[in-house]
Formats: C-alpha cells, structure tokens, sequence
C-alpha cells in the first residue's frame, strides 16, 4: 500500500509461501493490513468503505467459481490451487485492486525484457463463450472448459492448452504455427476450423476438423487429418481411430444443439449436464455399454431422456430438479 514493494517482490514472496506451504501467516498480515486500510479511511466514506468490501467479496466469489471448476478438471491439483488462489485475493485486496485470473503471477513489463502474462478464459454449466486470441483468431469455449493462452504470441509458435472443448477458427500465419495442448494431445495447424473435446470427465477424446489441415499427436501415434475427418482416442487404453465424419453435425453444440452419434451412455449424462446447468442427471450404479444417437435442437431435458429411455429400456426417476436413470 505505501510502495515498498513491487509486485516482482509480492511474486517472489508468494512463491517461497507456496513453495514453504506458509499461507496462516500471510493470511494473518493481510488481515492486519486491511484492518489497518479500513482504519485510516476518513469517517466520511462508510459508504466507499462497503463498496471496497463488496469488491473484495465479488474478487473472492470469482476465484472460487474458478477454483471449483478446476477441482472437476483436474481434482488433484485442487487444494495447491485454492491456495494459490486466495494468496493472490488476499495479494490483489491488500494492493488495492482488482487482478486478472493469470496462470503465473503477474510482473509487469520492463524495457529491457518482455514479460508474457498467461490469461485464462473460463466458461461454466451452460455457458458458451467467445474468445479472440492476440492474433485474431476465434475461439468458441463450450460449456465448463478452460483455456490458457499468453497476451502475446511471442516467437516461432502460437500455444495455448485447453481443458474442455472449444471450437478453433484459426488465423493463417505459414511462419508461426498454431499449437493446442491438452493432457493427452497436441495439435498443429497452420490456419483451419477444428473443434477439440477433452473432459476430464469422459473417456473419448476427440478432434473434428471442418476445414483444412490437422496435425494430432496422440501418445499412440500421429493422425493427420483433413476436412470432415475426426480422430477419436480412448483415453484409458490409448486406442484411437481416425474416421470420416459430418463435421457440421459435431459442431452444431455452437448453436445450443446436442448430437450424439454411438455415444457412451455416461458422456452423454456429462454432456446433459454441462447442457442443462439448472438439473442433476446421474446414473444408478451398475454397468450402461449403452451407445446413444440422435439429434436435439434445443430441446427440453424432459423430452432428451424420453428419447434416451426409450431407445434403451433404461427408467428415469425424478426428484425435483435430480433425474436418475437406472435399469
């Protein structure tokens, strides 16, 4: 607050408590140093007063939306990730501002180097997002998925990871590929239109290509890929096959549409899910080598599990907003 520090220092300190796993302390100064803030604010600005706490609040709601989308993305990084988390709340309230969800702390830009800072895009249950990347490109985030990306794309290579499924209208630049990294693949391409799906929930991962030319690198092997071709990977057993496809049909989720084509039953719950933000669909316990197909155009969750009850025999068991099918 009273600039002995820079925010080089605040990341520096951040790190050796993260690293130390100190955070009582940290936690304990930050909440002197507010009281102290509150403190030396003039009488008159009670109201100033509430509205700083309420930012505080609305900084702490944010960062905890983000951190329980990552426990369902990656659990077992969650709690290293909570921490870090509310370090950088309790950092940014004690600095008097708000800062941007980054992937490394924040440093600023000096003249004699260039800092890359790591933005991340975050959608939830029943959320479809726009982003525009540094160079243009377009990328459409479905429903509870995560991107990373660097405010500049500096060097030989455009990188950014993904958790999730986004859609990639990719800007040509022959110089500089565009790379997508996930845990279990990465993709090049030059300039194209491709989605990629990777749940840490589903066993499938896919890349659907709509236009151009595809590069995947799978732990299996190497599929390359061209308009209306999709390569779908087992995560589990690392088996994947390459196959044609309509492409079309597989990005209609940009629209708000569901398309399933000899889908597992359990992606198909997870994919409901995600869809239908304001129910909770789960299986009963037991074995479902059910495989789902069918098309639904914004259609009401009542009317997608009469279709997946009667095409499989299953039952559906409601209680208020939670659907159960079970055998």
């Amino acid at each position: 607050m009273d600039n002995s520090y820079t925010c080089e220092d605040l990341s520096l300190i951040l790190d050796s408590l993260k690293e130390d796993g100190e955070f009582r302390e940290f936690y304990e100064a930050s909440d002197r140093a507010w009281d102290m803030a509150i403190s030396d604010m003039p009488s008159e600005t009670e109201e100033r007063k509430e509205a700083y706490r309420r930012e505080a609040a609305q900084l702490l709601a944010e960062y905890e939306n983000k951190r329980k989308l990552r426990m369902r993305l990656h659990s077992q990084k969650a709690d290293r990730i909570r921490k870090i988390f509310y370090a950088a709340a309790a950092a940014a309230i004690l600095l008097g501002a708000l800062i941007p969800a980054t992937y490394h702390y924040l440093k600023p830009k000096t003249e004699q180097a260039v800092t890359v800072l790591y933005v991340e895009a975050v959608t939830h249950r029943g959320e479809i997002k726009t982003v525009i990347l540094p160079d243009n490109t377009k990328v459409t985030l479905n429903a509870e998925s995560l991107m990373i990306y660097p405010d500049s794309f500096i060097g030989d290579e455009r990188s950014i990871e993904l958790f999730g499924e986004a859609l990639f209208e990719v800007v040509s630049d022959p110089d500089r590929p565009f790379t997508v990294k996930t845990e279990n693949m990465k993709i090049s391409v030059l300039g194209t239109v491709f989605n990629v799906k990777e749940y840490a929930n589903d066993a499938l991962t896919t890349v659907t290509v709509a236009s151009g030319k595809v590069e995947v690198n799978l732990a299996g092997g190497k599929a390359l890929l061209e308009k209306n071709q999709q390569v779908k990977m087992d995560k589990y057993t690392g088996d994947f096959e390459k196959w044609t496809i309509d492409a079309g049909k597989y990005l209609s989720w940009t629209d708000g549409a569901l398309y399933f084509h000899r889908t597992p039953l359990r992606e198909v719950v997870n994919m409901l899910n995600r869809h239908y933000p304001q129910v909770e669909i789960k299986l009963a316990e037991g074995e479902y080598p059910n495989l789902i197909s069918g098309e639904h155009d914004n259609r009401r969750i009542e009317a997608v599990l009469t279709s997946i009850v009667y095409t499989t025999g299953l039952k559906c068991k409601i209680k208020g907003n939670k659907y159960t099918l079970y055998k």
